[in-house]
């Protein structure tokens, strides 16, 4: 086991050494990597499946970790990127989705406390926000808003070079923001957020509303109903597909000009598979920002943008929070 036996560091202690250990905790998949500090490729890595609902979770977290780390255990920090809600403070998971076991939770504590390591902890929005900083499409911005748009909407917000977190540790939770209160339901159980709206379940629910309502389509009312199928649908000109992407494009307009009041970005960097869909979403998107921001200074030199990290976006993110909170 690399473990560093008789070694005792606490969460949070500073120590130089080579090697930083990054971990992204999907869904659906745990991904371990060993990163020396000099370079973007990792020396190893691993991935397993997460197998979020059955117990043992801590268990096969450190044993993935323990497939990348180094023969001489020389690792100055380790970082771990997951869904939230999550306090970066403490490291503790507080409520992640799909996770029982891991409720109020102290998960970089625990970790520290097997390898005898450093261990930080953020949300994998956030991270992926970092990562594009660092190592992507925001490489040489100070000020940069990262917005993922997928089953979910996360955001991660870097305010004077540095990631904003906030007091709890639960700052940029944009896809919460309320843009109707009397909208419909979001994941989390409020309404009128704006994941309410432009996430791509949200796209779906809202063609099945039109297709109850009696709005003549394509797309059937079935269990292979999701976004990609409604941009499928949509590029071949079904006039409902079209509305449900210029409709989320539209409130997604709405909310990002709230955020360009709230930080004035000078870039901003779309990730997740909604986003993907080109000109579907982003044309009725750029009309809706444009109409909506109070001042038009706030639209000069900003840049929009894909993110480039693709899937290694959580793992350059963890990594990134490993080195700027170990000081490295």
């Amino acid at each position: 086991m690399p473990k560093n036996e008789g070694v005792k560091i606490p969460y949070g202690i500073i120590v130089h050494m080579s090697t930083i250990i990054a971990v992204d905790i999907g869904g659906t998949q745990m991904r371990a990597a060993a990163y020396t500090q000099d370079k973007i490729k990792p020396l190893k890595q691993k991935k397993i499946p997460t197998l979020a609902s059955e117990p043992g979770g801590l268990e096969r977290l450190i044993s993935v970790i323990e497939d990348v780390y180094p023969k001489d255990g020389s690792v100055a920090a380790i970082g771990l990127g997951s869904p939230g809600p999550l306090d970066p403070h403490t490291g503790y998971l507080l409520a992640p989705p799909n996770n029982p076991e891991w409720h109020n939770f102290p998960l970089a504590p625990r970790v520290a406390e097997h390898f005898g390591v450093q261990t930080f902890l953020d949300n994998d929005a956030n991270l992926a926000g970092l990562a594009e900083y660092r190592f992507g499409a925001g490489k040489g911005h100070h000020h940069l808003l990262y917005i993922t748009v997928s089953t979910g909407i996360g955001a991660g917000v870097i305010a004077d070079d540095r990631l904003l977190q906030g007091y709890h540790g639960l700052a940029a939770e944009l896809g919460h923001v309320i843009i109707d209160p009397n909208g419909p339901p979001c994941s989390c159980g409020f309404s009128g957020h704006l994941e309410a709206f432009s996430s791509g379940p949200a796209i779906v629910r809202y063609v099945l509303s039109q297709l109850d309502a009696g709005v003549t389509s394509v797309l059937k009312r079935d269990d292979s109903l999701n976004a990609r199928v409604v941009a499928e649908a949509a590029q071949k000109g079904d006039a409902l597909a079209i509305q449900a992407y210029q409709r989320a494009g539209e409130y997604l307009g709405i909310g990002v000009a709230s955020f360009l009041h709230a930080f004035d970005p000078s870039i901003v960097v779309f990730g997740g598979g909604v986003s993907q869909v080109g000109s579907l979403l982003f044309d009725s998107f750029h009309a809706s920002l444009k109409q909506r921001v109070f001042h038009p200074r706030y639209l000069e030199g900003l840049v929009i943008t894909r993110a480039e990290l693709g899937d290694d976006a959580g793992l350059l993110g963890a990594r990134a929070l490993a080195e700027m909170k170990a000081d490295l």
